[in-house]
């Protein structure tokens, strides 16, 4: 009889502890990247940096840069174990078409990944 009584109220805390946690479980989504996908950069040194809407954890997370298919490699991350993106350098990156591809992992713990293209001439 008491929890009848006392049921609507749990009813409505729940649901109000709900609508304000659940901004805090979305996904992390990439914002901004650098190279933006589809650029044309300078051959050399490539600052690569992607930033998301939320903070994920870097330490399992990773960038691998691909120029052909038989070639990739994983881009050592320059970030804090948990920040709102990642930064890798890719020293001496020659002409051509590369795939950026990264996989993240948001502190809700969903994987998120993606790709972006971008091309290197002299």
């Amino acid at each position: 009889m008491i929890l009848r009584k006392k049921l609507p109220f749990l009813l409505s805390l729940i649901l109000a502890f709900a609508l304000v946690r659940a901004p805090c479980l979305a996904h992390a989504a990439l914002i901004s990247a650098s190279p933006q996908d589809g650029a044309t950069v300078p051959s050399g040194e490539v600052v690569i940096q992607l930033r998301f809407n939320s903070r994920i954890d870097s330490k399992l997370s990773r960038l691998t840069l691909l120029k052909a298919a038989d070639q990739s490699v994983v881009q050592p991350l320059e970030t804090s174990p948990v920040s709102e993106g990642l930064k890798a350098r890719a020293p001496d990156l020659r002409s051509g078409a590369y795939t950026l591809e990264w996989q993240i992992l948001s502190l809700d713990g969903h994987l998120t990944q993606g790709r972006l293209n971008f091309r290197v001439e002299r």
